[in-house]
């Protein structure tokens, strides 16, 4: 079985050890290498300064026993973790307290000198090439030694990211020459490396007789190595990085079901930077057991991601993982755990972590007692839900398919004296631990990515990761009881690298590279975090007043969707239906109107069912101008370029997504408490469909589109008292309604043609379309067609909104027809299953008609939803070409209580509306 296959393979660990015993040191030749790199090995570490009083500390003080006599084994004797030996900084090393201004930001890599053959995939690598990716804010970093692959491809191909690729000496250079034609993608040769170091030193000596700010540490980066990733991470952050996306070359990006979206990794916006949430999941960790081998001392709680991501291999955990401690973790039940789904504000989160379909990252011994070790997937559902690393534990990361946000850009560093396989295992645990002061957290993601990784000799994996094995449940334990009173977080971090190498966990190169990656940060621009007060306890992991930002979200088949924390209550909590006020005003005047949004707060509700691509319009554009929090979109889509895109919208984009085959009749319920449970934040509702766009009307006949005219019309909401919004007395109606003209050339040309491209009518005031429903009062009833709850209608003396909604329904009559006929099966008026013969008598049926003649002999008279789809669908059935004609040179209205089909007028076009279209249209990364 697997588990013995386990025990097996972990004496053989332990034999293992007690052999490198006689042959270690504490300044051991190791190698540094990366998935691709294992075979180059760096050049030995630097020796270590090691004092008489350490040799005794480390030696027991003089006892036999070199470590306590708690933790040797009949067999072997474990790494200790106490301190062997006392930092010794050479003269001169000290860390920078200096913050640069932004005009030095890109000086570390300005032009080379052109003394020299300069490779021509380093042409591109100037300002004025450089400027096209400073605005895009999202870069991604890969270090390679083959050429161009899938897994690069992909990434170059992410609209709205720039990539930079490290290369080392044996990658091939001309291979890069096409792909640095793109104006997205820098190529780093070793040659330009090399070319870098000699100009930058020239510079600064020209200027100052010193050397130039970060090239200390780029002399420090080895070649054959995978820590040249770490040039990579200051090329992107200089050039105004505030996301990374720090992958390997053979990870490549997942399409979605429909096999052509491919979403990055993350969607960073200029306007709003991380001030939004993100949807996931919470695991409450109670405690962690201790096997009987340990002592008593309390141990830092390793986590297990893994089995809380829908693996199909059970008992399987990342590399990284404390091999003593997979018994506790195989012996959790994820059904039983306290797990709760809600959002998370992403200005908490530091690192994102996918996990990865084919051959994730998992140690050697996974991999040597695995069977199919290599054909291992993750829950990649439209449903599946990212995963919140609680807090008060550690977890292990990569450098394979993880993005990093601006605020723990300092952990990127990855350690240059410890081997490939555990260097980004000890960046992660290391950055997990500062992070813990300054509030930060690690996500752990569904995959985004399929991994192919080349041949390996596992038993080379396996001594490559010893440091896995032996040392990580000491490094946890040392990272949970260290602390540091240092007042800014450089230094923090600085004091914290002194200690792992204090202890063994590194050597000493990596205490001098990491001072010098910190001094070049600065150099560079980078702003480093405030750390927080932690002065009333040692450990801030034990701190009771700890709170996590998560809040727990109301939920759709198990999806949240986001509701809390709410702001339309009064100064005692209590909205207007629980306040036991009677009169609106009396309730206002006890709002606190200061610590809520200023701007009136609308929310948007939508069903929908395969509307492409009219539905990536709708949401791109709705997102743009009211922000995709405020979006709430029920699908039942079976196309799979819906729900791919939905999938962005909602993982990439912060839309609430909601998945449901809900039957239609079903729809109304769920509507309605969606509606009443978002009230409590946000000011308005509207429930619209995705042919229908909102804009503002400007009073003088026209439709304000821009995002300016939305959001002037909403803003001053909190301050001003007599705002046209805030003296409605209830729920009120949309003022205006602009309907498209369906044109039979563009429709010739591309049936799927987006909303800009149709003339629009002339607002009309309508007196019945859509409510506005009031968030302040109980809302009753929100029904399929979003209309005001008492279903008569409006007369304009009540409650009128300057809201506008242009209504794109009539476009082509192909799509009609498609959108007309599912809406029928989804009220089962007819079945999927129906001939066209069938679904004619079904419909005739329901309006008392014949199924002869029925264009000219049926009044189509009835009461029952969706009636104008039945109708229109009948008419198509019985006469084709004269519902067709109907369709694109009138439109069905009521003159006298009788249905009859007026011609269109001439229509136009909104520029503004269009310009805003084409723009929201544009910020789309798929």
């Amino acid at each position: 079985s697997c588990f013995f296959k386990l025990v097996a393979l972990l004496g053989l660990l332990v034999g293992y050890h007690v052999l490198l015993l006689f042959t270690r040191t504490s300044s051991q030749g190791l190698l540094s290498v990366s998935c691709d790199q294992k075979t180059h090995p760096q050049s030995a570490a630097a020796p270590d300064t090691i004092t008489d009083e350490d040799k005794l500390e480390g030696e027991g003080k003089g006892t036999d026993n070199p470590v306590p006599p708690d933790i040797i084994g009949s067999t072997g004797q474990r790494f200790s973790g106490q301190k062997i030996r006392t930092f010794v900084p050479p003269e001169g090393s000290l860390l920078s307290s200096l913050e640069s201004s932004a005009s030095s930001a890109s000086s570390l890599f300005q032009n080379v000198s052109t003394d020299e053959e300069v490779v021509e995939s380093d042409r591109n690598i100037d300002s004025a090439d450089i400027s096209a990716c400073r605005d895009k804010k999202q870069w991604a970093v890969v270090t390679t030694i083959h050429e161009p692959n899938p897994s690069i491809h992909s990434v170059a191909n992410l609209r709205r990211w720039c990539l930079v690729i490290v290369g080392d000496t044996i990658t091939p250079d001309g291979a890069y020459d096409e792909l640095v034609t793109k104006d997205n993608v820098f190529y780093l040769s070793a040659s330009y490396q090399n070319k870098l170091l000699s100009t930058n030193e020239r510079n600064r000596k020209a200027a100052t007789g010193q050397q130039m700010d970060g090239k200390a540490f780029l002399e420090m980066m080895p070649f054959k190595s995978f820590a040249r990733k770490n040039i990579g991470y200051l090329f992107a952050i200089s050039n105004g990085a505030q996301v990374i996306y720090d992958f390997d070359d053979d990870n490549v990006l997942l399409p979605l079901e429909d096999g052509e979206t491919v979403p990055p990794p993350f969607h960073f916006d200029n306007d709003i930077g991380f001030d939004r949430t993100m949807l996931l999941k919470s695991v409450e960790v109670v405690g962690t057991k201790n096997s009987e081998a340990e002592s008593d001392t309390p141990a830092a709680k390793p986590f297990n991601p893994y089995i809380f991501m829908g693996p199909s291999h059970n008992n399987s955990w990342p590399r990284g993982f404390p091999i003593d401690k997979l018994k506790d973790n195989f012996e959790t039940d994820v059904e039983q755990s306290n797990i709760d789904v809600g959002d998370f504000p992403l200005s908490s989160v530091g690192v994102i972590q996918s996990v990865c379909n084919g051959d994730p990252d998992t140690d050697a011994v996974f991999r040597m007692t695995r069977p199919d070790s290599t054909k291992f997937t993750f829950d990649h559902s439209a449903k599946a839900m990212p995963l919140l690393v609680p807090s008060n534990t550690y977890t292990p990361y990569n450098a394979q398919a993880t993005t990093h946000l601006y605020n723990a850009f300092w952990g990127l560093y990855l350690p240059i004296s410890v081997p490939g396989r555990v260097t980004d295992i000890w960046r992660s645990y290391i950055t997990e631990r500062i992070m813990k002061d300054i509030g930060l957290h690690v996500v752990y993601t569904p995959p985004i990515v399929h991994h192919d990784r080349s041949a390996h000799d596992y038993l080379s994996d396996f001594a490559a990761e010893r440091d896995l094995y032996d040392k990580t449940t000491k490094l946890l334990e040392f990272l949970d009881g260290w602390s540091s009173d240092a007042s800014t977080l450089s230094e923090r971090i600085y004091a914290l690298w002194v200690g792992l190498y204090e202890h063994d966990y590194l050597g000493e190169q990596d205490v001098h590279a990491a001072r010098e990656w910190l001094n070049t940060l600065i150099a560079i621009g980078y702003k480093f975090p405030d750390v927080r007060d932690n002065s009333n306890s040692s450990n801030p992991m034990s701190k009771s007043t700890t709170t996590s930002p998560f809040q727990v979200q109301p939920t759709v088949e198990g999806q949240p969707y986001r509701s809390f924390p709410y702001f339309n209550v009064d100064r005692d909590g209590k909205r207007f239906a629980e306040s036991g006020q009677k009169q609106l005003q009396d309730w206002l005047s006890n709002v606190d109107w200061e610590s809520r949004p200023q701007n009136a707060v609308v929310k948007l509700i939508l069903m929908t069912m395969d509307e492409w691509p009219l539905l990536k319009s709708w949401v791109m554009y709705h997102g743009k101008l009211l922000g995709y929090q405020n979006l709430y979109i029920i699908d039942s889509s079976t196309d799979t370029r819906c729900t791919s895109f939905l999938r962005y919208a909602r993982d990439i984009l912060g839309a609430n997504v909601l998945f449901s085959n809900a039957n239609l009749n079903e729809l109304e319920s769920l509507l309605t408490d969606i509606g009443q449970k978002v009230s409590g934040s946000s000011d308005f509702i509207l429930k619209v469909d995705t042919d229908e766009f909102l804009t503002v009307h400007d009073g003088n006949g026209n439709s304000d589109a821009t995002a300016s005219g939305v959001l002037e019309y909403l803003s001053g909401f909190a301050q001003n008292k007599t705002h046209p919004l805030r003296l409605l007395p209830g729920n009120a109606r949309v003022g205006y309604v602009q309907g498209s003209i369906p044109s039979e050339s563009v429709c010739e040309k591309d049936i799927h043609s987006t909303p800009d491209n149709f003339p629009l009518n002339t607002p009309e005031d309508i007196d019945w379309f859509k409510a506005v429903f009031d968030s302040r009062q109980h809302i009753k009833r929100i029904n399929l067609g979003g209309h005001n709850q008492s279903g008569h209608k409006m007369e304009k003396s009540e409650a009128t909104t300057q809201f506008n909604i242009i209504h794109y329904h009539s476009r082509c009559i192909e799509i009609e027809l498609e959108n007309t006929r599912r809406v029928l099966e989804r009220h089962n008026y007819i079945s999927p299953a129906d001939s066209d013969e069938q679904a004619k008598a079904k419909l005739a049926e329901k309006f008392k008609c014949s199924t002869e003649d029925v264009c000219n002999t049926c009044p189509f008279k009835a009461a029952f939803a969706s009636i104008h789809k039945a109708r229109l669908y009948l008419k198509w059935l019985d006469c084709e070409e004269q519902t067709k004609k109907e369709f694109y040179e009138t439109y069905p209205a009521e003159v006298n209580g009788e249905l009859v089909q007026m011609p269109f007028a001439e229509g136009t076009f909104n520029r503004a509306l269009n310009d805003f279209l084409k723009e929201s249209y544009e910020r789309s990364d798929v």
